[in-house]
């Protein structure tokens, strides 16, 4: 049995996943935002590559991108295998998909998760309107990421988000595909 760390961000997709991977795991779930303090982040994702050595687990695939500056280092003692992106955007969506949509101009990225989180990572920021304002102001609008074809039903939120920041909001249907390959991707350099 393999285990998943992973940001409280992917929890939704990698459970939509669970049955199409093709290996067994068990996941579990740090809390969204911790890359706002990087000291929390890294003893969090300490306390759980620990806690995968000792259970024996046959590999540990962190289903994070580059939050930490050195999380290189901090998975290095536990045989743990980062997925291959630089943010919870580019699991979602190539690379090459954001620097085309880059061309029309600076957007925020809105995932299920984020959507679910965005109130308490803009707390731990300390970000009230106005300066989420003030510091989205060069972003000419928010992409909400639609992975779990869900936007329909969360219009609300969006619009509460867009209330908070004065971001328009554009809908981006995405298949699961690019996700779980990098997923894949990283239990295959477990077995190299």
């Amino acid at each position: 049995m393999y285990t998943i760390i992973a940001c409280g961000i992917f929890k939704d997709e990698i459970e939509r996943l669970s049955a199409d991977l093709g290996f067994p795991f068990k996941a579990r779930y740090l809390g969204p935002g911790l890359h706002v303090d990087f000291d929390e982040l890294k003893d969090a994702l300490e306390e759980e590559l620990k806690r995968a050595s000792s259970d024996s687990s046959q590999g540990i695939i962190v289903a994070y991108g580059q939050c930490h500056p050195k999380i290189d280092e901090i998975l290095k003692p536990y045989h743990a295998a980062l997925m291959d992106c630089q943010n919870c955007v580019d699991a979602f969506i190539s690379r090459r998909a954001v620097e085309k949509k880059a061309r029309e101009g600076l957007f925020f990225y809105l995932s299920p998760g984020w959507l679910d989180a965005w109130k308490d990572i803009f707390n731990r920021l300390g970000w009230d309107p106005e300066t989420a304002r003030m510091q989205m102001g060069s972003f000419k609008g928010s992409i909400y990421i639609d992975t779990m074809k869900d936007a329909q039903d969360r219009e609300e939120e969006l619009l509460e988000f867009f209330d908070f920041t004065n971001l328009p909001f554009v809908i981006m249907p995405v298949e699961l595909d690019h996700f779980k390959s990098l997923i894949i991707k990283a239990i295959m350099s477990l077995e190299d």
